[in-house]
């Protein structure tokens, strides 16, 4: 790695460390990327599968890091957590704000899981009525704070399971079932120079 690089790659540490709600930001080590690859693969769940597709894209960039943060850190972009049919039609996902709660609550079409979560009737209800054929995706998710950061050519975050969470609060000194502090990955590739 050259200056360049490690000067691209500081940058954008502290960028990610000066956001509201940041507690730390650490790069991740290549053992404790197997580590996550690892525990994401041994995640079993019986009643509907969880893919981790997010983590995947951003263990194909350069650089991986781990942000541990409160719960007053930036709302994501797009939801991180999304329901997807056997055709990979999205049946339902993640909400944030009161405003789209109280939409999807008068919505014919909609129905809330959660408080959190709603699910499309319409979508769910022909070619993905059983439960063997949905599964629950963790998708990359935009993080533009670095997107246009000269050197850095492309951004992906993602969202850890519960396992992989615990594991990294484990690995930094942080209480594993602290709910109160949440990780999140960034992921970044550099424009290759000469």
């Amino acid at each position: 790695m050259n200056s360049n690089e490690k000067k691209i790659i500081e940058k954008a540490e502290k960028i990610i460390s000066n956001m509201k709600g940041t507690l730390k930001v650490e790069k991740l080590s290549n053992k404790e990327i197997l580590d996550l690859i690892d525990i994401e693969s041994k995640i079993d769940i019986n009643i509907v599968p969880i893919i981790n597709e997010g983590m995947k894209e951003c263990f194909r960039q350069d650089v991986t890091f781990v942000i541990f943060k409160k719960g007053y850190f930036r709302r994501p972009p797009s939801p991180t957590l999304i329901l997807v049919g056997h055709n990979g039609e999205i049946i339902g996902h993640e909400i944030f704000t009161d405003e789209e709660r109280d939409e999807y609550k008068n919505d014919d079409n909609a129905f809330l899981l959660s408080e959190d979560f709603v699910i499309f009737k319409d979508k769910n209800q022909y070619n993905n009525r059983y439960l063997s054929e949905k599964s629950f995706v963790l998708p990359p998710v935009a993080f533009p704070e670095l997107e246009n950061i000269e050197g850095i050519k492309k951004v992906v975050s993602s969202s850890p399971s519960t396992h992989s969470d615990e594991y990294l609060k484990k690995n930094y000194g942080y209480d594993p079932k602290d709910r109160s502090i949440a990780s999140i990955l960034v992921s970044i590739s550099l424009e290759k120079t000469d």
